[in-house]
């Protein structure tokens, strides 16, 4: 038999609220070996928290607005309290709040019960995403020029605090964004060659330039998403230093 669960819903965490998602999501990323964060400090979300009769939370479920009728579906539920309907409830109560929508989960592969749950409910695996990273002290000052030997004179240009763009010969031909997400730690987005200069190689160029570049600002570490199913963009990455370090399936329900 289930037991009983108490159902708090709330589009604003309390301050002990978020304490014991922390508490929770840490223990669950610990025990999974994942780093899916719960977006716990964020607004206008949907939060489902499940409590056993003893006051503690068993499970906690988020629903982020993605598009008009799809949402992103973040959910945790205690390693001690799975199997036991937690996570069921929690999703039965999120869906009767908003019954025309459907739900993207985010899952890390390397999370089985997280994998065998979304089977039994016949969630349809969508896409996959790798997480690639490359050590930015591979990237000694002179790397560019060695790299670059044989190439078209590129330049990039720090077009504002976070964005890039790469030149080649004065002429504008590709950009990207470079997001810190800690000390030592900087998050590529949108690396992007304009259409016309595309399988020529500007690509490598734009990286063989912004790493170093990157590693002379004491970052020690560049990470990225990339889909699982753009090979050209995963050559490149892995030509220019980068290795997948994690994968991440999208579920739709």
């Amino acid at each position: 038999m289930y037991p009983k669960l108490y159902i708090n819903s709330t589009n604003l965490l309390t301050q002990k609220q978020q304490q014991e998602i922390a508490e929770l999501t840490t223990f669950c990323r610990h025990h999974d070996g994942i780093d899916l964060s719960y977006p716990s400090e964020e607004e206008d979300l949907a939060h489902f928290l499940a409590y056993l009769p003893d006051g503690h939370l068993a499970a906690c479920l988020a629903l982020i607005p993605y598009e008009d009728d799809l949402m992103e579906c973040s959910a945790f539920t205690h390693p001690d309290d799975r199997q036991q309907g937690c996570f069921t409830r929690l999703l039965e109560e999120a869906l009767s709040r908003h019954p025309d929508t459907d739900l993207l989960f985010a899952v890390s592969e390397n999370c089985p019960d997280t994998l065998k749950t979304l089977e039994a409910l016949d969630a349809e695996k969508g896409a996959e995403e790798h997480i690639m990273e490359c050590s930015l002290s591979s990237y000694p000052h002179n790397t560019a020029s060695n790299g670059l030997r044989n190439h078209h004179p590129f330049s990039i240009t720090r077009t504002s605090g976070t964005e890039y763009a790469l030149s080649c010969s004065g002429v504008l031909c590709g950009f990207a964004s470079a997001e810190p997400v800690s000390a030592d730690t900087v998050c590529l987005h949108h690396v992007e060659i304009v259409p016309e200069y595309r399988n020529r190689g500007y690509g490598t160029a734009f990286l063989l330039l912004l790493l170093p570049a990157l590693s002379k600002e004491s970052f020690q570490k560049a990470v990225l998403q990339v889909s699982g199913d753009n090979a050209a963009a995963i050559a490149l990455y892995k030509k220019t230093g980068f290795s997948v370090t994690k994968t991440l399936s999208y579920y739709f329900y």
